[in-house]
């Protein structure tokens, strides 16, 4: 109870800058458990889906060697690759029977740094809090108001809220000091470092973690436990060439692309060697913002332009895009970028990059979907916390709002049926397996992904 009260303190002041006195008001007011009440489950038949095949390019078939043999691809430091088995019938996937229960353990780990912000019952910075706390303060703001939709469904749930910027709370100290051992399922917004911490312990003990933030697999393999929100980048590179392919097939496109971040430097990868393409690349190296006469070099003045920046970081890809658009006003350039641009606030102004219209791939779409939720839930966020709901606090509900409801249905193994999108009021997701080339299960991967289009201010999605 008292570390709800000071995650409650944190999340008061972060949403309305009250003063100290007002925003302890408010958070003691706010001092309720997070938990939802049960109803009685039906039975549901357990289904496997396999993920559908890519479609290869004609050219690509034609240009592959007799037999089928396929270039060896790049390795992947960062983001574990998956490429289609060959020859090896894939594994078989097989999981314990689902246990339903009256009442459900959820045991929820973002990063709040409460040791650093919170000294007894003050707090210790000036107006605004640290950027590093912010996006898990916002999750569990909407985790709190999918708890409170879910028990007015009449779920019972104990939702326990772990601060993974604690030392004390860290995975490796939760799992040594066994403050998980009785939970139904774990969903982390944690960083890199403790995915394969966690993902290893869930199959251990045969119950679900979802990582809810990052993109990074952590290497982790043979895990029919472990399942990413996040698409990994090579998933976005694989939609942005089939956009391309079904769009532009034959055309030549611009690559511009920097070798100095190893992030950046694998979606390049991902993005040359990638077996489907019916696109041929012109490169250009921009490890530094290029001038207009290096830049020149890989655009054609006399017609539209496609050109792709595999490059994630938002300011240097903003300086990118000034480049092109202030180098060539005369010029329309179509551009694909990465997942992370939606961050740009100048994507949104019509004064920016008014010769381009540029493209972006998100695997969630909040703007869409049922319309009377976001309604119900941004009105019920203002009246608790005051303020506006962020990007992060909608991923929180979404996720606890859904996974809440595949336990209510289907118990805790609900693996087999991640094709019930009931609960899930925005994003379609399509959890697939993710495979290594001989077969073998890797892990479990949202392959749904958006592309977000924006030009001259304005924007939609597809």
């Amino acid at each position: 109870m008292v570390r709800s009260y000071f995650i409650l303190v944190l999340v008061a002041f972060f949403v309305s800058r009250v003063s100290a006195q007002e925003y302890k008001s408010v958070a003691q007011r706010s001092k309720e458990a997070l938990e939802a009440n049960t109803t009685k489950n039906s039975e549901q038949d357990l289904k496997s889906e396999e993920p559908p095949a890519r479609k290869k390019s004609k050219q690509k078939e034609a240009d592959e060697p007799a037999g089928g043999a396929q270039p060896k691809p790049a390795p992947d430091p960062v983001v574990q690759e998956e490429i289609k088995p060959v020859a090896k019938k894939k594994q078989e996937i097989y999981y314990p029977e689902s246990k339903r229960k009256k009442r459900y353990r959820v045991s929820v780990i973002a990063p709040l740094y409460l040791d650093e912000l919170v000294r007894g019952e003050a707090v210790t910075f000036k107006e605004k809090v640290p950027e590093k706390a912010a996006p898990g303060l916002a999750f569990y703001q909407g985790v709190k108001l999918a708890a409170d939709s879910l028990k007015s469904l009449g779920m019972k749930l104990d939702i326990n809220i772990f601060d993974a910027g604690s030392f004390s709370e860290s995975p490796e100290m939760l799992i040594n000091n066994r403050r998980l051992d009785s939970t139904d399922l774990i969903i982390g917004a944690v960083e890199q470092h403790d995915i394969p911490v966690l993902a290893g312990y869930a199959k251990k003990k045969k119950i679900n973690f979802v990582s809810a933030m990052s993109n990074y697999d952590g290497w982790v393999k043979d895990n029919q436990y472990f399942t990413m929100l996040q698409p990994t980048i090579k998933s976005h590179c694989e939609f942005i060439i089939d956009d391309l392919s079904r769009k532009y097939a034959g055309s030549n496109v611009t690559l511009l692309y920097r070798t100095s971040s190893l992030a950046d430097d694998n979606a390049a990868l991902y993005i040359l060697n990638d077996l489907y393409s019916d696109v041929t690349f012109r490169k250009l190296l921009c490890n530094n913002v290029p001038g207009r006469e290096l830049l020149a070099n890989v655009l054609d003045t006399t017609k539209p332009n496609i050109v792709v920046v595999s490059i994630l970081d938002p300011v240097f890809a903003d300086s990118l895009l000034s480049a092109l658009s202030a180098g060539f006003p005369g010029t329309h350039i179509e551009v694909y970028g990465m997942p992370g641009w939606n961050a740009m606030q100048k994507l949104k102004s019509a004064d920016a990059y008014k010769n381009l219209t540029i493209n972006v791939s998100y695997p969630f779409n909040f703007d869409s979907g049922n319309a009377d939720v976001r309604r119900s839930v941004t009105g019920k966020f203002v009246k608790e916390f005051g303020g506006t709901p962020t990007e992060m606090m909608w991923r929180g509900y979404e996720t606890m709002l859904w996974y809440g409801l595949l336990l209510k249905k289907y118990g805790t193994i609900f693996n087999n049926d991640y094709t019930d999108l009931s609960g899930a009021p925005f994003t379609r997701f399509r959890i697939k397996p993710r495979w290594d080339r001989n077969g073998y299960l890797l892990y479990f991967e949202n392959k749904n992904i958006y592309m977000s289009t924006y030009q001259g201010g304005v924007y939609r999605t597809n």
